[in-house]
């Protein structure tokens, strides 16, 4: 099995399974599952999967640009639950 956040996925596969495997844990606990409060910071967020900052940063501006989440300083709202499944297919496979 692959490292779900080794450097074999792309920067937008893993912020996609970040985000879809934050949505389960909302989800099991009662919560909204497409209204998100991220739990760290942008910078925490890419130290955890292994990237830089401004490219966290990136990937938020064009999945927001893409219509797949909106995003308003902690709270993302997961918009196109489809496509952001399609972007982490290759991790939640491992």
């Amino acid at each position: 099995m692959r490292d779900a956040l080794a450097g074999d996925f792309s920067a937008d596969e893993r912020l996609a399974s970040f985000l879809l495997s934050l949505s389960r844990r909302y989800a099991m606990r009662g919560f909204s599952a497409d209204r998100l409060h991220l739990p760290m910071s942008r910078t925490d967020i890419a130290n955890y999967l292994r990237m830089a900052p401004e490219t966290t940063s990136r990937v938020l501006k064009r999945m927001t640009s893409d219509g797949l989440i909106c995003v308003n300083h902690r709270e993302v709202r997961l918009l196109d639950m489809v496509r952001i499944n399609d972007l982490a297919r290759g991790i939640l496979r491992c």
